[in-house]
């Protein structure tokens, strides 16, 4: 190949060739001198952390004051749950050894209804017979455990009420925990909640009050959701109190697996 001949007839091409690759070159130089800098760096830097990874990021006190921690810390949550679990008595706890709980749910319900209803007559006090139990008695034995809980608690408030020399204990409703059954489930505490309106003097829904969360020793604190006082409708020497109490079953905590 003549490369006289080749020049004269392609300069203007090497040329543009020739100051493309000049350039490329000189960017090439200009960048690598502005960034290999941080390059370098980051590089060191991961390196850094692969070292540290390769040591034990923990010593043996870390792992011990953590498990005293995690300890004491269960340790407070199952003094809050104990608290807050409801305990029903145990005349209201149905014996497996007696027959089925449904059983013992008609004969308690039964009961209670008599000697309640005895104790308000002569106390002047009247209750709502049907104690916000459901028309149909239950079967399933988890409604029956919830329905005597239930129960246990509303003997209890409307017990107080008359002690206190109340007026009425009426419009008692129980509600299990819309959660049962459901996908979503109950959550770590399922809650019955039971409502009632108690009317009498200022002082004996004060005493009612006071004792539910004031328990002589031996009782139990009722746990309140919500309440509201009102005076009764056209009289001025009565009150009105709207309660609703719950009765919480607070699941057991899983325990986490251990790394072997």
């Amino acid at each position: 190949m003549d490369l006289g001949a080749y020049w004269q007839e392609n300069k203007r091409f090497v040329v543009s060739v020739g100051a493309g690759a000049l350039l490329f070159l000189i960017g090439f130089a200009v960048e690598n001198s502005l960034f290999q800098g941080r390059v370098n760096a980051a590089q060191r830097e991961i390196q850094g952390f692969q070292n540290q990874l390769k040591k034990e990021p923990y010593t043996a006190e870390d792992k011990t004051a953590a498990e005293a921690e995690n300890a004491a810390l269960r340790a407070s949550a199952d003094k809050l749950a104990e608290a807050a679990r409801f305990k029903p008595r145990p005349e209201f706890v149905p014996d497996p050894a007696k027959g089925p709980a449904a059983n013992h749910y008609l004969r308690t319900l039964s009961r209670v209804r008599e000697e309640l209803s005895q104790r308000a007559s002569r106390a002047g006090v009247a209750v709502d017979s049907k104690l916000g139990m459901p028309e149909l008695s239950p079967t399933v034995e988890g409604e029956v455990l919830r329905y005597l809980e239930a129960l246990d608690l509303v003997e209890s408030v409307a017990d107080l009420a008359v002690r206190a020399r109340a007026q009425r204990v009426d419009k008692i409703q129980v509600r299990l925990d819309p959660g049962r059954g459901t996908q979503k489930g109950v959550g770590p505490i399922e809650r019955t909640r039971v409502q009632m309106a108690i009317s009498g003097s200022s002082l004996a829904i004060e005493r009612v009050l006071a004792w539910t969360q004031r328990p002589s020793p031996g009782g139990r604190v009722l746990t309140i959701d919500q309440l509201e006082t009102s005076l009764a409708k056209g009289k001025t020497d009565e009150v009105r109190l709207d309660v609703t109490f719950v009765i919480a079953r607070v699941r057991e905590p899983e325990t986490a697996p251990e790394n072997g």
